[in-house]
């Protein structure tokens, strides 16, 4: 179905009037801006569209045949997730989306006016408000990724090295390097905000380093690329912009999600149809519709494919009950599974070697102590302790065998090594394959992870 050219559709929120724009073109703001304001200048390839608007559906105008109106953040636009799932949606329910693509305060403020069908947005704190409030009945988990810290390649704040990003933002403030915040309400801003207030600080006026932007996450990179400032930035984002910008690295959060020592930089995506009772003429059964598909676990296999053969690495982690539940085998005969994980968690897992499987499967080279170099394909240890969602209090994993052999390793070091791998075996066993470990942590005929 032809309609990327009108699918995305970036809007303004000025006062109580709306303008429809066009997607920016990720130009940087021709000045720095002043410290905690919004640049004068708005990027020059944004003109508005009817600015007197006081309805984003009498903006973008229905036309004929069914439209949903998408309310999200821009992450899922400037990562290119969105036009590629899609036509999807359309074919299927021969139904045009119009995206409506803000930072996520925007994003929610515009359906909190019912000027949306359906959100898709990154701030927990605030979709939940959103279903209190009466503009949704429900929120739904739809993916995750995660944050990183970006700066430049010369580190002037010496960030590099560190783990968690409160000591990021420390040594940012304390060297005065430039530092440029999306400044937008998004859900990017409001985890920097929260970052900051670990350390007590609230940014002002008065911190000539810090630069409050009003921009998107696209614009926010290009100006850090250019003003050689750090910045706060989801990792699709950077992963789909980092060729614009040459000039920057990541310097907090890793290669991938899983050397992010930071799990507070867990970044989780919730969808929402806003409520036809508060707001009526939406369209809640399409809405409806739209939820289920993108929850589906056909869309969230998709969900996690995308990207990977361009960035090496997965964009969006699939999150939805519906997903996970397909992995689970809660109710499968023991003989049936082949691993379970339990303990300190918050998600107990009991996986069936077909739902591991299903995860992301990689194969590396990896040296046993003994025997040598070898492939090993499997699932990462971390990608799994992240599944099941270990508690930060927990200090021991142990990994038991079904002949009963256990060991133990500390969390900690589990946590550290990127590549550990639980690996499938010819006769369908599993095995840990933990490099840089002793031999007695690479646990043949693994059934059990525990953690403590």
């Amino acid at each position: 179905m032809k309609r990327l050219a009108s699918l995305l559709v970036v809007v303004f929120w000025v006062s109580s009037a709306i303008a429809c724009v066009r997607t920016p073109t990720l130009a940087p703001p021709a000045a720095t801006p002043k410290p905690t304001e919004a640049p004068a200048a708005k990027p020059t390839a944004a003109p508005t569209v009817a600015p007197t608007a006081t309805s984003i559906r009498a903006a973008i105008g229905s036309g004929s045949g069914c439209h949903l109106i998408l309310s999200t953040t821009t992450s899922t636009q400037d990562s290119g997730l969105l036009p590629v799932i899609l036509p999807d949606f359309e074919k299927k329910f021969n139904c045009k989306v119009d995206v409506v693509a803000v930072g996520t305060g925007q994003a929610i403020a515009i359906g909190q006016k019912g000027d949306a069908d359906v959100l898709l947005v990154h701030d927990r704190s605030s979709e939940d408000k959103f279903v209190a409030d009466g503009h949704a009945k429900e929120r739904f988990d739809v993916m995750y990724n995660d944050f990183i810290i970006v700066g430049p390649k010369n580190d002037p704040a010496k960030v590099n090295g560190m783990k968690m990003a409160k000591d990021g933002f420390k040594a940012i403030m304390d060297a005065k390097a430039p530092f440029a915040s999306r400044g937008d309400k998004s859900g990017t801003n409001t985890k920097e905000l929260s970052i900051w207030a670990t350390l007590n600080v609230t940014p002002t006026k008065e911190m000539a380093w810090y630069n409050a932007l009003g921009q998107t996450m696209g614009e926010t990179l290009l100006f850090s690329n250019q003003q050689n400032a750090y910045t706060l930035t989801d990792r699709a984002t950077w992963l789909a912009t980092k060729d614009k910008v040459p000039n920057l690295v990541i310097v907090l959060g890793g290669n991938n999600i899983n050397e992010n020592a930071d799990k507070d930089l867990y970044n989780p995506y919730g969808t929402m149809a806003v409520d036809p009772v508060k707001h009526p003429g939406v369209s809640y059964d399409m809405a409806m519709n739209f939820v289920k598909w993108i929850t589906s676990v056909d869309e969230q296999n998709a969900i996690n494919k995308y990207g990977v053969d361009k960035y090496g690495q997965q964009l969006f982690y699939a999150a939805s009950k519906e997903y996970l539940q397909s992995l689970q085998q809660s109710q499968a005969p023991a003989g049936n599974l082949a691993l379970t994980i339990t303990g300190a968690v918050d998600k107990e897992q009991k996986l069936t070697l077909a739902a591991l499987k299903g995860l992301q499967v990689v194969t590396l080279n990896l040296e046993h102590p003994k025997t040598g170099k070898a492939d090993y394909q499997g699932v990462r240890l971390n990608a799994l302790l992240d599944l099941a969602q270990v508690k930060s209090t927990g200090t021991k994993l142990s990994f038991s065998a079904s002949d009963g052999f256990a060991v133990d390793v500390a969390l900690a070091d589990a946590r550290k090594c990127t590549d550990c791998l639980v690996a499938f075996g010819a006769d369908g066993s599993l095995t840990t394959a933990m490099p840089g470990m002793a031999s007695s942590t690479w646990v043949k005929n693994l059934v059990k992870m525990e953690a403590n």
